[in-house]
């Protein structure tokens, strides 16, 4: 035997595993129309998809086969001869069978509950393990499941290895391949498979998600998202003069005597007698238009509130949620600031309260490891109290998320009576767990069965009527507004890559004494939370808040954000524009009478808002004492 015959079984080698991986892929897209076929109708895209996918896939090959190709080039070619080389050699090849078969039966999972490929969310799966797979293991029959797949791919590996080993016969080894060539070829792939990361990109099917999603491959879009969870706003996305882009900023919120390339502006609203203690709960997943059958005390609630019956999300995880309601800041690209250093002693909704000696609680009833959340609020002066915080009477039943909404509530009355007795004001943050897979919660409180989300939209609506009828009980009821809204809806999917009708949350102000009900129809935001709550309080501060007062928001100037990890968009009632990395601007007319001048005032206020934000945050100009100075 020569050289090169025995780098023809190497090389044979890796053509198995190619072939295993594009047929897990091409059977997985063959299966997503029939699992799925409200989203993707059978149609000529399906074929388009499926060779689009396969183009996809194959450069996707050049990545994934990286390591493989560098273990395979490292041991003397007698080595594959021997006891332990075979076995070496067979387990690369199961190894990777098993995360080729994996990744296919997980990405149905991912499908299910995203609609989409692996992306951004898949990401932040692999960094938070522990809550994620109890999750899992919660929500799915996973030891079935396992069991399947570590049998398929056992079953795959041998019938490959015979193939293999049929080649490996009939080569008689004469002599070794040289170091020196087994670098050059490691290194020559690794350039290759690199350069192509930069050079490739995606090819499309269409302008349908749905389908765009189909063709795309998970591995590659779990890459591509890892390494672009922080982006540079100014290096991606379209961009418009600074000063342009803070007068368009300063002109859109009607800030009289502005200050040049900042937001800063003094509010002063009408004062009221007393200090209303805030309880702001944001309640996982809770969307404006599924379930509504199920939110009986929610429903009751919102006819003696503020009730906002056009509230947007600005994104669908729940870190952009907390950014956008503390911070009323629009999303920034990649990352939520909620996540990223340097976000301590950010300006926010607690600021103006802190300074009039207000308590601040974070309470959560998950571990606040998770998502950065412990040290974003601690940073901006909130003491924590996640699960491992909780009194223990308040622990009475926990998942993989963490103790059920009751048990935060229970944490949140025993600490408001602490500060009663205590007299001192308090402002609580609850984020609630228990609208989450696994759906679960305790038995025996609501007559559905466990596991499903509708159940769990139940039991949540349950567990907020148990905690205003004991809230009402207390002396410091009748002086305590009540916020609650979601952090993001239970799905955002559509034809559109930002589907804007998805984004609705349920969102009302309640506080019989002190707040008149009132429906308000007009688009709004998360960020208009905190400047609306302020002026309900009669709080006068210094603001460098995006969002607007919702009392006086008027049809000219209603607007929402709306976004993904990556896409940034602006909806108003004319168009929605949309913003993506490598100067992407996309909008889509929602008013057949909207004008062309309209559209592109709507493009240069979306770039406004989107550019100053990023600027302000990353020039460290949000800090608490930057927006003081300013007064």
């Amino acid at each position: 035997m020569n050289n090169s015959s025995f780098t023809y079984f190497r090389f044979t080698f890796l053509f198995y595993l190619s072939l295993i991986f594009l047929f897990f892929n091409f059977l997985f897209r063959l299966g997503l129309p029939f699992f799925f076929p409200k989203n993707l109708p059978f149609s000529v895209h399906f074929f388009l998809g499926l060779g689009i996918g396969t183009i996809n896939d194959i450069f996707a090959l050049l990545f994934i086969l990286i390591l493989p190709f560098f273990l395979i080039f490292l041991p003397k070619d007698s080595f594959f001869y021997s006891k332990l080389g075979k076995f070496y050699s067979f387990l690369i090849l199961f190894c990777f069978s098993l995360i080729f078969i994996f990744s296919s039966f997980s990405e149905y999972f991912f499908w299910d509950e995203f609609s989409s490929r692996f992306n951004f969310i898949a990401v932040d799966y692999l960094v938070y393990t522990t809550e994620v797979i109890q999750n899992i293991i919660e929500s799915y029959p996973l030891v079935g499941l396992l069991s399947t797949v570590f049998v398929l791919a056992l079953f795959i590996s041998f019938l490959t290895w015979k193939k293999l080993q049929n080649k490996l016969h009939t080569i008689t080894l004469t002599n070794k391949t040289s170091l020196w060539k087994r670098f050059a070829h490691i290194v020559c792939y690794c350039l290759v498979a690199g350069a192509s990361y930069f050079i490739f990109s995606p090819i499309s099917n269409g302008n349908n998600r749905y389908w765009i999603e189909f063709a795309d491959n998970g591995v590659y879009q779990l890459f591509s998202a890892f390494l672009h969870n922080e982006l540079d706003y100014r290096k991606f996305y379209k961009t418009i003069d600074t000063n342009k882009a803070f007068a368009t900023l300063q002109n859109d919120l009607a800030i009289t005597n502005p200050i040049q390339n900042t937001n800063y502006r003094q509010i002063t609203n009408t004062p009221i007698s007393t200090k209303p203690n805030v309880i702001l709960v944001i309640i996982e997943s809770l969307g404006n238009y599924k379930y509504q059958n199920q939110m009986i005390n929610l429903n009751n609630l919102a006819k003696q509130s503020l009730y906002f019956t056009n509230m947007k999300s600005t994104g669908t995880r729940t870190v952009r949620g907390l950014e956008a309601i503390m911070l009323s800041i629009p999303p920034t690209p990649g990352n939520s600031i909620v996540r990223r250093n340097d976000n301590e002693n950010l300006y926010n909704l607690s600021t103006p309260l802190k300074k009039q000696g207000y308590d601040l609680d974070f309470i959560y009833g998950g571990i606040g490891f998770f998502d950065n959340m412990n040290d974003f609020f601690s940073g901006i002066g909130f003491d924590i109290h996640d699960k491992l915080e909780f009194d223990s009477k308040n622990k009475t039943f926990s998942n993989a998320w963490g103790q059920c909404d009751g048990d935060a509530y229970k944490e949140s009355i025993r600490l408001a009576d602490e500060n009663f007795a205590k007299k001192i004001p308090f402002m609580q943050v609850i984020l609630t767990t228990s609208n989450h897979r696994p759906f679960t919660f305790p038995e025996n409180t609501i007559d559905l069965p466990q596991g499903t989300r509708e159940a769990a939209v139940r039991y949540t609506d349950h567990s907020i009527g148990e905690f205003i009828k004991e809230a009402k009980t207390k002396a410091w009821f009748d002086n305590t507004i009540f916020i609650f809204i979601a952090d993001h809806p239970s799905s955002v999917a559509g034809k559109n890559s930002i589907p804007h009708e998805a984004y609705g949350i349920m969102s009302m102000i309640y506080a019989p004494k002190l707040v008149k009900p009132q429906q308000i129809d007009f688009l709004c935001n998360q960020i208009d939370i905190a400047p609306t709550l302020l002026a309900l309080m009669g709080i006068d501060y210094p603001s460098s808040f995006f969002g607007k007062n919702i009392l006086t928001m008027t049809k000219e100037n209603e607007r929402a954000f709306v976004s993904t990890y990556q896409l940034l968009g602006l909806e108003t009632p004319n168009y929605l524009t949309i913003l993506s990395p490598n100067n992407g601007v996309e909008t889509l007319k929602l008013n057949p009478n909207a004008t062309e001048e309209q559209k592109q005032k709507d493009i240069e206020k979306t770039i406004a808002y989107y550019q100053t934000a990023y600027d302000l945050f990353t020039q460290n100009l949000l800090k608490e004492y930057e927006i003081e100075q300013k007064k």
